[in-house]
Formats: structure tokens, sequence, C-alpha cells
């Protein structure tokens, strides 16, 4: 019998991090890619069955590097929730350079790593890209993000109609705001670049992140979906939680 993988980018924290632990925990074989070792390499001392992948998946040899730690198996699973918010700031003040790196990471590696892992994905497997509110409505100062979560948004819409037929299904999800890095992150701008700055900061003081660990459980269960029911949709962890749960 074929040994199966799932795969998640941006794993080192956050989401994928709490993914990769219910996936693993589960029993699954689950190879997690992130640009930094460290939190890898605790990720797979403290749940068995995670493979870390130290890899920048913008790049090619971060791409060829994921897709060698993959090998022969059968991808049941792709998630691209890789993901970065900068360069944050009005849209016409960014170089060029830092716009081309947004649209590296959170657009042209779901699409390059999609091709390369195609060949490993058969009948039943599954292609999740983490979308965000951000790719439906503009937010000044986030013209970037906007921008590239908008495109990825696109690309599951053009490849849910180009895998019809191939057994593979590709999904879209947004997760909410969640309590990760971004997060800590987007707080700590500079009104002048985000406007909507003090928003954030009070959605943390009122508590009112969500837990990765229930974003994990609600991936999971969007993945469990029928592949008609998974495709038909961007998921939203506000909209459809009682929905997906209690399938």
């Amino acid at each position: 019998m074929t040994q199966t993988v799932s795969v998640i980018t941006g794993g080192g924290t956050g989401i994928g991090r709490a993914l990769a632990l219910r996936l693993a925990g589960q029993g699954d074989a689950v190879v997690v890619a992130g640009r930094r070792a460290e939190p890898l390499e605790e990720l797979a001392d403290r749940q068995a069955g995670i493979e870390p992948c130290q890899s920048d998946v913008s790049t090619e040899e971060g791409q060829a590097a994921l897709q060698a730690a993959v090998g022969g198996r059968a991808v049941r699973f792709l998630v691209h929730n890789a993901g970065v918010l900068a360069p944050v700031g009005p849209l016409l003040a960014q170089p060029a350079e830092a716009i081309r790196q947004s649209l590296a990471i959170n657009v042209e590696a779901p699409i390059a790593l999609t091709r390369r892992l195609r060949e490993r994905m058969g009948e039943g497997a599954r292609i999740l890209n983490i979308s965000s509110g951000a790719a439906h409505r503009a937010l000044p100062g986030w013209g970037a993000y906007c921008t590239s979560k908008a495109a990825l948004y696109m690309v599951y819409e053009v490849l849910r109609q180009e895998l019809v037929g191939t057994g593979i299904a590709i999904g879209s999800l947004r997760p909410g705001v969640v309590d990760t890095p971004m997060q800590s992150l987007i707080r700590a701008q500079d009104e002048s670049d985000f406007p909507a700055v003090e928003r954030f900061r009070a959605l943390k003081e009122m508590g009112e992140l969500t837990r990765p660990a229930d974003v994990a459980r609600f991936i999971d269960a969007v993945l469990g979906l029928p592949a008609e029911t998974f495709s038909r949709q961007e998921w939203d962890i506000r909209e459809h939680w009682d929905e997906v749960i209690t399938a």
C-alpha cells in the first residue's frame, strides 16, 4: 500500500503548527515546512509523525526541498498556510521588490508547490488555500496583503474548474482573526501605516482572538467534507463553524 503524507507550509507557528499537531496526533505523517529550523525541530520533538522541512517556499530551492521531503509518497492534504503581511503602509510607497516578495510567498509559492506535487496527488486528495477576509475587502495599509490574498482566492477559483475530473479537490478557507505571531505584528504597526490598528489591539484586549487549536479543528473538519462540498465555496470559520463541525 502506498504511503501517504500531508504537507503544511508555514507550519512552525500559529495555525500551521496547530494543524500539524492535530493531524499527526491522529496518526498522519505530516511534512511541515518553514523558514526557521528551531520551531520546526521543537514541533517534531513534541509529536511523532511530524517531519520538519526547513525551506523558503518562495524560492525554487525551497520548493524543491519540500518536494524531496515528500519523496515517492502520495500527498493526502496540501495546505498552503505560509503567508506574509509585509509590506505594511501606503501601497504606492512600497518598493517594487517588497511587493514582489509578498506575491512570491502568498501567491506564486502555492501555485508552484501545487504544480510540483500534483503528480503525487490522486483520488481523494485535497488542496487547501488559507485565505483571509482581506482577499475581499480593501484595508488601507494592507495593499500588498489584500492584493496577494485576492489573487490567491482567484487561484482557488481557477483550479476548482481545472481540476474537475482529476479526483483532486481544492478549497479555500478564512480562519478569522487568530492569536498568532502575525497578529502580534499587526498590533505593533503605527497608525500612520495601518489606520485600523486600534481595532486589532482592541480585539486582543477583549480576548476575541480565535485560538489556533480551534482553527485547526475547523480546518480538519473542512478537509473531511465530501469533495463537491469542500470545493463549492470559501469556508469562513465565523460563518460556517456550526455547519462544518456538526456535519
